[in-house]
């Protein structure tokens, strides 16, 4: 997908670069792009080393996301808005997220299950990827 870049700030996050789609695309995809700009900003040369459950849960992913969705929120529609804001919201993906960004190579069970280590999930989240790893090891 082609893509441009823009930057922002907004609260803690100073000069963030955002990815966006410089031609049609999906709500799947926007999300993606959000997530991947929030891991490159967070990973950038000179940041410091961060947690799994940092990444996940913290003011800064905080601020990256509410910055980062700021500018779509008159762009969609409600209803569209809504499903991308939640999307990036859900601390379960952002947490599968990380676990592809820190290993890209990596089998969908090993995903899963680092995934399933992450301390910002719930107890009720980690088990469930802890047997989506199982599952996708099984097949």
């Amino acid at each position: 997908m082609k893509t441009k870049i823009v930057t922002f700030s907004y609260g803690t996050v100073k000069d963030a670069s955002l990815k966006v789609p410089a031609e049609s695309y999906s709500v799947y995809s926007l999300c993606s792009l959000i997530r991947e700009s929030y891991l490159d900003y967070a990973f950038r040369s000179g940041s410091g080393l961060m947690s799994d459950a940092c990444l996940t849960s913290s003011i800064g992913h905080d601020n990256f996301m509410a910055g980062a969705l700021g500018g779509y929120e008159t762009r969609l529609t409600p209803e569209v808005f809504a499903l991308v804001k939640d999307s990036i919201n859900s601390e379960l993906q952002m947490a599968l997220a990380v676990a592809r960004y820190r290993e890209p190579n990596a089998t969908s069970s090993d995903i899963y299950m680092r995934a399933s280590k992450n301390d910002a999930l719930s107890e009720e989240n980690r088990d469930f990827l802890s047997q989506m790893a199982v599952h996708f090891k099984a097949a």
